[in-house]
C-alpha cells in the first residue's frame, strides 16, 4: 500500500490539492462563523499546495534549461564549423599571397630578362641521396630540349636531363654529377663549379689566382649551357694542399633548392646567338 502511495504521490498531492481549493472555494460563500472549515482546509492543504508549486516550477526550471543548452551546444556546433572553415580561409589567402609575390618576383625578372624562356612548376623530386633532380610540368611540346638551361631570379638551377612530351627532369647544379665553367665576377678567374649534393665547390681556381671569401661567382656563357652572368654562389671558403696546383673554394649557392616551387627553362640565350647555346645530344 505505501508503495503505491509513494509511486502515485504527485496524482494524490494533486487530487488533494484541488480537492482543498473546491472546498475553500465552497466555503467562501458562507457566512464568517462557518469559515473555521475553511481556515483548516487551507493550513492542511497549504503544504501540499507549496510541494506542488514547487515542483512544478522546478520541472519548468529543468525543461527550460534543458532546451536552452540543447540550443546553446548547437549554436557552439555552428560557431566552430565557421570558425574551422575561416581558418582554412584565411590560410588559403596566406598561401595564394605568398605565391603571388613569389611568383611576382620571377615574372618581372622574366619580362626584364632579354633571355627567352618558360615557366614550369616542379612536379617531383628526387628520393635518393645519389641524384640530386626534380621534375617539371614542362616538356618537348613545349620546346624544351635536352641541355636546356634551368634558371631562376636568383641564380642557376640545373640542366633539363630528359625530356617527354609533356613532362622533364632538372639535374640540379648541387648533383655530384654536375659541372661547368665559372669564374669569379671580381676578379675574371676561372674555375670549375662542381656538385657534391651538399653545395658547390669551385675548384681549379690558379694558384696565383685572386679568390676572397664573399666574391661572387658567376657563369661565364662558354660551356654551350649556361647564359653568360648567371650568379650561381658565394665564395665562403679557400682551401689549398701543397701538393695541389690549384685552389678550391667552398660556395653558399644562392638558389634554396628545398623550396623551389617553379622555374624558368631558357629556350634562347640573347648572350650566346653567335653560336649554339646548347648541345641537343
Amino acid at each position: 500500500m505505501f508503495d503505491l502511495i509513494k509511486k502515485h504521490r504527485l496524482l494524490l498531492a494533486i487530487i488533494i490539492t484541488t480537492i482543498g481549493a473546491l472546498i475553500y472555494l465552497f466555503e467562501v460563500g458562507k457566512k464568517p462563523e462557518n469559515s473555521r472549515v475553511s481556515t483548516l482546509t487551507q493550513t492542511l492543504t497549504f503544504p501540499i499546495q507549496m510541494l506542488v508549486h514547487t515542483v512544478i516550477s522546478f520541472s519548468a526550471d529543468i525543461t527550460e534549461s534543458y532546451f536552452y543548452l540543447v540550443e546553446l551546444r548547437k549554436e557552439n556546433n555552428e560557431l566552430k564549423k565557421q570558425i574551422s572553415a575561416l581558418t582554412e580561409e584565411v590560410n588559403r589567402y596566406i598561401e595564394e599571397s605568398i605565391q603571388y609575390n613569389r611568383l611576382k618576383v620571377q615574372l618581372e625578372f622574366a619580362e626584364q630578362n632579354p633571355d627567352k624562356k618558360i615557366f614550369a612548376e616542379v612536379i617531383g623530386e628526387s628520393i635518393d641521396n645519389f641524384h640530386q633532380t626534380l621534375q617539371i610540368n614542362r616538356g618537348s611540346e613545349h620546346g624544351v630540349k635536352r641541355n636546356f638551361a634551368v634558371i631562376l631570379k636568383e641564380g642557376v638551377v640545373g640542366r633539363i636531363e630528359t625530356v617527354t612530351p609533356y613532362q622533364s627532369t632538372v639535374q640540379l647544379i648541387l648533383d655530384r654529377r654536375s659541372r661547368f665553367p665559372a669564374i669569379l665576377q671580381r676578379t675574371r678567374t676561372k674555375g670549375l663549379v662542381y656538385g657534391n649534393s651538399n653545395g658547390l665547390e669551385l675548384r681549379r681556381i690558379p694558384l696565383r689566382g685572386d679568390v676572397k671569401e664573399g666574391d661572387r661567382v658567376v657563369t661565364n656563357g662558354l660551356s654551350g649551357l649556361f647564359p653568360k652572368g648567371v650568379l650561381v654562389g658565394i665564395v665562403k671558403e679557400i682551401s689549398h694542399n701543397d701538393h695541389e696546383l690549384f685552389q678550391t673554394a667552398t660556395l653558399k649557392p644562392v638558389v634554396e633548392f628545398d623550396n623551389i616551387e617553379g622555374v624558368f627553362v631558357v629556350l634562347k640565350s640573347v648572350s650566346q646567338l653567335r653560336q649554339p647555346l646548347f648541345s641537343d645530344k
